[in-house]
This record gives structure tokens, sequence and C-alpha cells, in this order.
């Protein structure tokens, strides 16, 4: 699963690592996002294709499909193994997106106690990490409809990584990134999904604070290490 993410480095810096080729609609912000605790529900900056180039904006992360008859217990994740095909999301398959973060927080039961840890999650050489998504969207200066939003696309964990959750978000390096929002075939954009997310030892993991459990509370405290990291 992915319920919670770190999006902090500049929105230029985001972009000068992905290398995006092709035209901003708006000319992208120099100014730390800073935001370690991005919940659900929130708007999020979110990189996608549109007619005239490419536009980071800020989207709601969470899709609902508007005949849906009732709420969802996950509305935010999309599994890896049914988006491409599930008519539920034959809506928002078409429309293919990008989150660009630092990192994301899972938390792990611990024997014996109520409260589960906190672990915060990202590359092992601290480059951004660029994740799948798919959403519904309005177009460029259009007033936002209700049930716009996005999803991020999650697969199985692996290895020791188990040991924190059993789901983790899809991850891209730069180059398959920039394919995704690409004009790439249905087909093809599945069989990345697949095949082209990053391997788990590339990522890096530790405990950190359960302050960050509180999507109220904000600060670079809360990507720090606990005395004792586990990974």
């Amino acid at each position: 699963m992915c319920g919670r993410l770190a999006q902090i480095r500049a929105e230029q810096k985001y972009l000068a690592s992905l290398a995006i080729q092709g035209q901003l609609l708006l000319p992208p912000s120099p100014d730390p996002i800073n935001r370690y605790n991005v919940a659900p529900h929130s708007l999020v900056g979110l990189l996608r294709k549109v007619a005239e180039g490419y536009l980071w904006a800020s989207e709601r992360w969470r899709w609902l499909p508007a005949w849906a008859e009732k709420p969802v217990r996950n509305d935010f994740n999309a599994t890896r193994e049914k988006v491409a095909r599930s008519p539920y999301y034959r809506q928002v398959w078409p429309h293919r997106a990008l989150l660009c973060v630092d990192g994301w927080y899972e938390w792990c039961p611990v024997e014996g106690q109520k409260t589960k840890q906190p672990y915060y999650i990202r590359r092992q050489d601290s480059e951004p990490l660029f994740l799948p998504a798919v959403g519904q969207f309005s177009e460029p200066g259009q007033e936002p409809k209700p049930d716009d939003g996005f999803r991020i696309i999650t697969a199985d964990a692996e290895g020791g990584m188990l040991d924190v959750h059993d789901r983790r978000p899809v991850v891209f390096d730069a180059e398959d990134a920039r394919a995704w929002i690409s004009d790439i075939s249905s087909d093809e954009a599945n069989s990345m999904l697949h095949e082209k997310a990053l391997p788990v030892d590339t990522f890096h993991w530790y405990a950190v604070g359960q302050e960050v459990g509180n999507y109220r509370n904000e600060g670079a405290g809360l990507i720090e290490p606990l005395a004792s990291p586990s990974s």
C-alpha cells in the first residue's frame, strides 16, 4: 500500500532529474515544496501530458468512479494487477500521470505492541521517485470537477521489504517515467508496470517516529531515523 508520502524538493529539481523533453505550460517553481507528510485526499503536485505539452498541477489524491454507489476503503491506490484490465478503471486508465516524490511511509505491526511502527522508504541513492498514476483530470484552465483525482499504482512487495508491508508503489527510473507519460499504447503501458518497476534493492528503509501518524504534523524531523533503524 502507499498511504503517506514526502514531496520535499522543488518542482524544478524533480523535473531536472526527470529530464522531460517538451513544453511546460507553466515555469517550474524553484522553491522547495517541503511537504513531509502528504496524506490521501489532499492536493498534490502531479505531472501529466496535455495537448499543449506538460502540466504540473495540484490534483486530488483519490478517485472514485462517478457511478460508484458507496465509498471504498482505499480510493487512493490502484493495483497493477487490475488497473489496465478491470472495468472499474476503464475511465481513467488512458489518463496517465507521474507523482514525483522523495519517499513514502509504511506502518509495520510490532509483536506485543498495539501501535504499528512507521518506516520511511526512499531510494538508496536519494534520487527522486517517479510513481505512475492514473486519474480523471479537467482541461488546463478549467475549474476542476468534484470527482477529479488520481490513484497511485501499487504492486506486491518483495524481499526484505515484505517485513515492512506486503504492498508498495510502483517506482520508475527517469527514462521509464518519461515513457509512461508519452504516447505509448495501452498494452505497452501495462507491460511497463510489470516489467519496469525498480527492484526492492533500489530502496532503503528505516524506522521513524510516531509523529508522522498524525497528518497535521510536518517538518524534516518526520524522516529522521530513530536511534536504531532496522535497515
